[in-house]
């Protein structure tokens, strides 16, 4: 089922605007776009949830979500969120590729969360981990860390992967220890 609608793509990212304001993606999760014979495969990096039209702030009620429901339906109509998502790679013909697909996605096409199978057979591609760690939208080390829990729940020996992956990153990071240790302050222990 579609979580959201491609609004937005470049070769490295696209956004997606989410069907409902309250219900997008995790930061860290992997979602996946059908355009045409290939699957392109994101990790959601950001999102932002502001007015309807871009240019109008919310105002504060100070009354509770359910009060606000009751008194106030109406300006949750006037709520958008919008994610955004760092390309990691894409499928065609049945075979992963860790790598930008030969176009960047077109507009308008649904965003689905990727499955638990397909998690893993992108996340046994170490190289998603420089994506993270170079997203121009955000922290790359907040990102690399989110994704990398993400991805470590899924995998049979879960501290066996995040070893693998510490070690990928810190050769990608040119051995800089300091940085790594940022990285793996944010990864809980699985």
């Amino acid at each position: 089922m579609a979580i959201g609608e491609v609004i937005e793509s470049t070769t490295a990212e696209f956004t997606a605007e989410a069907r409902r304001y309250d219900r997008i993606p995790a930061y860290g999760s992997f979602v996946k776009v059908r355009d045409g014979n290939i699957l392109v495969y994101g990790i959601v990096s950001g999102a932002y949830t502001g007015s309807m039209d871009g240019l109008s702030k919310a105002k504060a009620f100070f009354k509770s979500l359910d009060e606000l429901k009751l008194e106030q339906p109406q300006i949750f109509e006037l709520l958008r969120t919008e994610f955004s998502c760092v390309v990691v790679g894409y499928e065609e013909g049945g075979r992963y590729h860790p790598y930008y697909p030969p176009t960047h996605l077109g507009l308008h096409l649904p965003v689905e969360e990727a499955d638990d199978l397909e998690v893993l057979t992108i996340s046994q591609h170490l190289s998603y981990l420089d994506k993270t760690l170079n997203s121009p939208s955000g922290s790359g080390e907040e990102l690399t860390a989110a994704v990398i829990r993400t991805a470590a729940r899924l995998q049979p020996d879960p501290r066996t992967y995040i070893i693998k992956a510490g070690r990928e990153l810190l050769r990608m990071m040119n051995y800089d220890t300091q940085r790594l240790k940022s990285v793996f302050e944010r990864v809980d222990a699985v």
